[in-house]
């Protein structure tokens, strides 16, 4: 009796440290809507969360690995100064502290108006310097890696993290091997990404990654690399087709699936947090442009955009937030080629099993139209962001830089986009060649024939929007 007391005894307390360790929850508090929208969970920290302490130190630990100084620095991430993670990123306490991304990792702009000064962040625009592809490449290098070993991480670990011997036993000998392990499973299931044309800093191939990693259908050989889009102002969206090519017809399609390919599980929490994110969205003001405009040329070129802009980017166009066709458009085919009906369709029948029976999805339409919303900030422009600067999207299709680089967060008041030739933006940024499959920046002519006098009017319109 006294020894299978003492067995009870001991299964409670394995239970109760098990518990503590793994599963104890602690609710985040924010200060700010905005904080929460910057750093809060959307609740993937069981599928897809990494441990904090393994986290932090790996750039530490694997500095070879990482291509430039900075640690993840290098990857282009919102960083504001004496946070404990960048903009995007979240610290939940499941058991042990735990890091996930949430929508502001792909949806904060960085940008510099002046090259000395510090970065500024406007929250809800797109990461334009933000290398998705980069980082996951480390992550699963550092995996593969035999220093990734409890042996050569926990020393490092102990340095920066207070540990009692229940941690140190625990890191040993099951969240550092594990950690490692699911590591190298994302890279199985992400293995298709090296096959084809590189995402670059700004975009990823957004719909394949619900088609080969969510769904499992089989690996073709299709590219949907998109730009990550802002998210300001997006109870103006309402009724309007979203994603680049209309694949979702409501905003909330959109959170539900990108919460889902997070880790996130379905339930009452999950509505709820996609619905905060909603609402915090639709009034979401972006900044206004920093510079000064001529208004005599502002308001000339007002009237070139209401002849031949406003149908599709005027907030009351007749066009807007419908998708314009490949035939008309005339833009690179290859993310409305990569995502159709049956895509779709098996991905609704995968969120219905979920319980998620509100947001399907659509095969792909053309080319959304979009309300033009602090467009100075939207740069690069067109779906794949293939043209660098307004300028260069009025110009026609043939004089339109064939290569050019992207990442690079030095804003060009004058051309209005991001600088993207020179020795500096080739040293921060990454290589772009409209040649590579679904990069093509071809289509979107109009404008194109504009006089010289018209096109900067209408430039000067647009750096107000």
């Amino acid at each position: 009796m006294v020894a299978a007391g003492l067995v009870l005894i001991l299964v409670a307390i394995g239970a109760g440290v098990t518990w503590w360790k793994f599963f104890k929850s602690e609710e985040q508090q924010f200060a700010s809507a905005t904080e929460q929208f910057k750093y809060g969970s959307l609740g993937g920290e069981f599928l897809a969360g990494i441990p904090y302490p393994i986290f932090m130190i790996l750039p530490r630990v694997f500095p070879d690995l990482i291509d430039g100084p900075g640690g993840y620095g290098a990857f282009g991430l919102a960083w504001e100064e004496g946070e404990r993670l960048p903009v995007g990123m979240s610290i939940k306490r499941k058991g042990f502290e735990r890091v996930t991304v949430n929508c502001a990792f792909c949806h904060t702009t960085s940008y510099r108006l002046t090259p000395g000064e510090n970065p500024r962040f406007a929250v809800g625009g797109p990461g334009h310097t933000v290398d998705v592809q980069a980082l996951l490449r480390f992550l699963f290098a550092a995996a593969n890696d035999r220093r990734f070993s409890s042996s050569r991480l926990l020393p490092e670990i102990a340095l920066h993290f207070e540990m009692d011997w229940i941690d140190v036993a625990l890191y040993k000998f099951v969240i550092i091997p594990a950690t490692r392990k699911a590591l190298l499973i994302a890279e199985d299931q992400m293995a298709w990404m090296e096959t084809r044309t590189d995402w670059g800093p700004g975009r990823d191939d957004a719909f394949n990654l619900p088609k080969f990693v969510l769904t499992q259908m089989a690996i073709d050989d299709s590219v949907s690399n998109t730009d990550f889009p802002a998210l300001w102002m997006m109870g103006q969206r309402d009724g309007q087709l979203v994603h680049a090519g209309g694949e979702a017809t409501t905003v909330a399609s959109v959170i539900a699936t990108s919460a889902l390919g997070a880790g996130s599980f379905p339930g009452t929490t999950f509505d709820e947090r996609n619905d905060w994110i909603e609402a915090y969205m639709r009034d979401l003001a972006p900044p206004p442009y920093p510079g000064d405009i001529d208004q005599v040329k502002s308001a000339a070129g007002a009237e070139i955009f209401a002849r031949d802009c406003a149908s599709c980017h005027a907030l009351d166009g007749a066009r807007v937030g419908t998708a314009i066709p490949l035939s008309e458009i005339g833009t690179d085919p290859e993310h409305v080629r990569a995502w159709q009906q049956p895509h779709a369709d098996r991905m609704n029948r995968l969120t219905k099993t979920l319980g998620i029976d509100e947001v399907p999805l659509q095969g792909a339409k053309g080319y959304v139209a979009r309300p033009l919303i602090s467009v100075w900030l939207l740069a690069p422009y067109l779906h794949n962001g293939s043209v660098p600067t307004l300028e260069d999207l009025l110009s026609p299709p043939g004089e339109r830089p064939k290569v050019f680089y992207r990442g690079y967060d030095l804003v060009d008041l004058d051309r209005v986009g991001f600088v993207s030739s020179g020795p500096e933006a080739a040293a921060e940024g990454f290589r772009f060649d409209t040649a590579e499959k679904g990069n093509g920046n071809a289509g979107h002519i109009w404008g194109t024939t504009l006089a010289p006098d018209e096109k900067s009017a209408l430039i000067e319109y647009l750096k107000g929007l």
